[in-house]
């Protein structure tokens, strides 16, 4: 019997570990979230960081601060990974001259923070004229290999 379960045993975790897709692929499993006020406050640290490169309209942060294969939804359409966000960021003739998203409500779900909020945009269109926006935002973050603060998702959605 024991000969049997010393064959078995390995024969098992390998089946096991292939039906894990994390197995398959080279991905870390996702870092743990501490619920609490000090991840809160490194949301909106991470939130305000991101209203700052827009305004300073800074392609390569802007993108860094996103999963590689992350997604920015807009009015205009989604950008799906890092370099369609650089991309689009550098070739815009838009000017951003300030940007104001303010938290309305945190939820945790799973390895990821969802932040829902308001924005307000001012900025200068290629033909000088200046246009205003505003509306609601959902940011879905989550932890990069290395814990910093990845967006997942952002979707903004003007009023």
């Amino acid at each position: 019997m024991r000969t049997v379960a010393r064959v078995l045993f390995p024969v098992v975790v390998l089946v096991l570990a292939a039906c894990d897709p994390r197995a398959w692929r080279d991905e870390p499993p996702p870092t743990p979230i501490a619920y609490g006020p000090q991840t809160e406050r490194q949301i909106e640290q991470a939130l305000q960081r991101y209203s700052g490169l827009i305004v300073a309209m800074d392609a390569n942060a802007i993108a860094e601060m996103y999963a590689p294969d992350g997604v920015w939804e807009r009015q205009s359409g989604p950008l799906h990974g890092q370099d369609a966000i650089r991309q689009a960021v550098a070739s815009s003739q838009a000017r951003v001259l300030s940007n104001e998203m303010t938290t309305a409500y945190l939820s945790y779900n799973g390895p990821a923070v969802v932040q829902t909020g308001e924005f307000k945009q001012t900025a200068r269109l290629p033909n000088g004229k200046v246009v205003e926006a505003a509306g609601r935002f959902e940011a879905t973050w989550m932890r990069s290999p290395d814990g910093a603060w990845w967006l997942r998702r952002m979707v903004t959605r003007p009023k």
